[in-house]
């Protein structure tokens, strides 16, 4: 039996930068102390965290718990709502025909059953990251012990909350080879989450770039460029808090809007000014502008020497086919002047990202249900992870290098 233990802790009574020197301007952004301020603004979900202690009672792990109280939490991280949806992960026409009848079968009865799951908790961190922080001086199978344990020790967390189901999302897969077998031992259903898409630029400078890529990459990358230049667009970078100006939360909205999003122009306002007095130091603004208006964004957060993107957005009208050209090119082109080597995209549009050189890097998922109806959502999560390790194994090979322990 393992000596380590847990406690829930709320956010007025967590460990700070100060107590864990680990959350202090960590390599990846998810698991900075700032960015969990952030998190624990929301109010969508009630922010937790997972204190993990040794037997003498130190810390040696903390973790982010999001808890749900009803179906209305952001969907990469309510657990029962993100089974079933596709907006979530999964394509289900890629099953084979039995497990698709299986699954048609299945969804019709998933509204009824995910009723009894809440409140849900999850262990992981807006980011679609783990976000689990050991503390400084521990050892490699010291880390890993930790690991194998989150199964058992999510469990006791959940049982302290009174939550009906649980999700440890988004492990890389060097977590997940520890993870895992603990989980699936526990009644864990696994499930293949989608792919982070992280750009590695090994060149020393935008030359050495271009002469990198194949010659049908680099002149279509010359094309999508001379486009943009000629439709008139520049390039500008902003950083800090006063990079989120007004024009980036309109564009926010509009896209919001296109795709009926909820909240409206509060929602992202509210956002954005937690954004500003948290990790408002760490933003850069990436903007694609025409006679000093801007058509087109992306917010990124740097930490080190990667970029992480955070959001989005573009004027539908008048700026088609800037998203690659700024969001891909540009940025790269910034990056390779000042000390970036790595660009993190997110989940979804894999066959883009592929395309320009990103590695895709699975990230994947325990789920456990408890209340009624806790068998539909279980056969349904299994084959909703079966149908994107599909997705993601028709891209080709994956990385499995990566941060995280």
């Amino acid at each position: 039996m393992s000596p380590l233990t847990a406690r829930v802790l709320g956010p007025a009574d967590r460990p700070t930068a100060a107590d864990l020197p680990a959350l202090d301007r960590p390599p990846v952004i998810w698991e900075d102390d700032r960015w969990w301020r952030f998190t624990e603004r929301t109010d969508l979900h009630e922010a937790r965290y997972l204190g993990v202690y040794g037997p003498g009672g130190d810390l040696v792990a903390l973790a982010p718990l999001l808890v749900t109280r009803d179906g209305g939490g952001l969907l990469f991280y309510d657990v029962p709502k993100m089974v079933g949806d596709l907006g979530a992960f999964g394509d289900p026409e890629r099953l084979p025909d039995g497990d698709r009848t299986r699954w048609d079968g299945l969804v019709t009865d998933l509204p009824d059953a995910r009723r009894d799951q809440y409140p849900s908790l999850a262990l992981s961190v807006f980011g679609s990251h783990l976000g689990l922080v050991h503390a400084a001086d521990r050892t490699p199978a010291q880390r890993r012990e930790v690991l194998a344990e989150l199964p058992r020790l999510l469990d006791d967390a959940a049982e302290q909350l009174g939550c009906r189901s649980t999700g440890l999302l988004y492990a890389t897969d060097e977590q997940a080879a520890l993870i895992g077998p603990a989980a699936e031992a526990r009644g864990h259903t696994p499930a293949v989450l989608g792919a982070e898409s992280v750009l590695r630029l090994n060149a020393q400078d935008w030359d050495g770039y271009l002469a990198a890529l194949t010659s049908r990459k680099r002149n279509r990358l010359r094309r999508e460029l001379r486009d943009y230049h000629e439709a008139g667009f520049t390039t500008v970078i902003r950083h800090g808090a006063d990079a989120l100006t007004d024009s980036v939360v309109d564009l926010q909205v509009a896209l919001r809007a296109k795709y009926g999003l909820p909240g409206g122009r509060a929602r992202v306002q509210r956002d954005f000014d937690a954004i500003r007095e948290t990790v408002g130091d760490s933003c850069m603004v990436v903007s694609a502008e025409r006679e000093d208006e801007t058509l087109g964004f992306v917010l990124y957060l740097r930490s080190g020497q990667a970029l992480y993107a955070r959001t989005a957005g573009f004027d539908a009208d008048r700026a088609r086919g800037v998203y690659f050209s700024l969001t891909y090119h540009e940025t790269v082109r910034w990056s390779l002047a000042n000390d970036v080597r790595e660009i993190w995209y997110g989940l979804a549009a894999y066959e883009a990202k592929r395309l320009r050189g990103c590695d895709i890097e699975p990230r994947r998922g325990w789920f456990r249900f408890t209340g009624d109806g806790h068998r539909t959502l279980t056969d349904t999560v299994r084959l909703q992870g079966d149908s994107e390790d599909q997705r993601l194994r028709s891209l080709g090979p994956h990385r499995t290098i990566t941060r995280g322990d």
